[in-house]
């Protein structure tokens, strides 16, 4: 396991390039894992738990899909087990050529991002992906470190006028363009700045990532709409380590008690003050599995099918993350726990935790 506070990813990039290497990249910070499969110096596939990296939702973002023609996608592929790029070309909706395109960008994109992050930790698996199709991109490591490059100079002029995705924006009214549409990317975006979200919140209810975000609010900040209102007073490395060992030891507590689910919340957020800290990622990962093994008895020991009890419409009204609000979408009473779990492009446990936290709420009936 290695540091990026030690080797930056963009000289892992460059090392993993020029050795034309072959294996799985992984990157996590706090909650967000990635994955970036490569083959003789190239990327050829890519997984996340950011939802707005999902391909299903690049391909709805990018006008090829609608997001009823996705759902009826999903159910064909939980009957066929078929790859859900290899299922759209199937059944006619996406040409070939443009799930590979977007597959690209879906790389792209993973990878792209983990360029930003300030921390974090990364391993990697020298095994050989899988089997490559005709819908696999192949995107080289060295074309994406260029763009990382082009996009640092980009990211300088976004960062001077939005300094942290914690920021909320104000709106100056005076200069919102007339006759603005409210079903627009801007329209939404502004309701959303209105409503008093963060920049981070904003690009989980648009759906859409960080660099696409924060281009259309610097075209907005240019023209006098929108600025960052002033931050919050940030807390100091020190003070971050002490809480972090403060947390980590309740966690340690509350799994002695058997409250998997409190434990597993401190130790998250130990991992998130201080990444890569081994006692915090020790015990997030012993609260994790403590977890899992308690929701796995309670929600796939029997067939329970979700059933949300929120109408579509009232669903797209509600303030959700896009995680919440994509898995939600998806309990029709038809599909199992375990169905859910195949098909939702998260991790178990994440899956597992989003529906109990669903039925306890009322969201949903198991």
């Amino acid at each position: 396991m290695g540091s990026f506070a030690v080797l930056p990813l963009g000289e892992l990039v460059e090392l993993l390039a020029r050795r034309a290497m072959t294996g799985a990249l992984t990157c996590e910070r706090g909650s967000v894992r990635k994955t970036v499969q490569l083959r003789g110096g190239a990327a050829v596939a890519a997984a996340s738990n950011d939802p707005r990296e999902f391909l299903g939702q690049l391909l709805v973002n990018y006008g090829h899909l609608t997001e009823a023609q996705l759902q009826k996608a999903f159910e064909t592929q939980e009957q066929t087990r078929v790859r859900l790029g290899r299922v759209l070309v199937m059944v006619g909706l996406v040409a070939p050529e443009t799930v590979r395109e977007v597959l690209a960008i879906k790389i792209r994109e993973t990878l792209l991002d983990v360029f930003l992050w300030d921390s974090g930790v990364f391993t990697f698996d020298d095994a050989p992906p899988a089997a490559v199709d005709e819908l696999d991109p192949e995107v080289p490591l060295a074309e994406i470190a260029r763009e990382a490059e082009f996009r640092a100079t980009a990211w300088s002029a976004f960062r001077a006028q939005f300094p942290s995705g914690a920021a909320t924006l104000v709106v100056d009214e005076a200069h919102v363009p007339p006759g603005l549409a409210p079903g627009t990317v801007d329209g939404r975006l502004l309701a959303l700045a209105r409503a008093g979200k963060t920049i981070d919140e904003l690009g989980l209810a648009l759906n859409a990532t960080d660099f696409h975000l924060h281009q259309r609010l610097y075209a907005l900040a240019n023209q006098g709409v929108v600025r960052a209102a002033p931050p919050a007073p940030e807390v100091g490395a020190a003070a971050a380590e002490r809480e972090a060992a403060e947390l980590v030891e309740r966690a340690r507590g509350l799994l002695a008690d058997g409250r998997a689910d409190e434990a597993e919340l401190a130790a998250a957020r130990a991992a998130e003050l201080v990444p890569g800290w081994a006692p915090a990622r020790a015990a997030r990962a012993e609260a994790e599995a403590a977890l899992g093994e308690r929701l796995q008895a309670e929600l796939l020991g029997t067939p329970l099918r979700p059933t949300a009890q929120v109408s579509a419409p009232d669903l797209a009204r509600m303030r959700l993350p896009a995680a919440d609000r994509y898995l939600l979408s998806r309990c029709d009473g038809k599909r199992s726990v375990a169905e859910l779990v195949r098909a939702a492009p998260m991790r178990e446990l994440d899956v597992l935790k989003a529906l109990r936290r669903f039925a306890d709420s009322g969201l949903v009936v198991l």
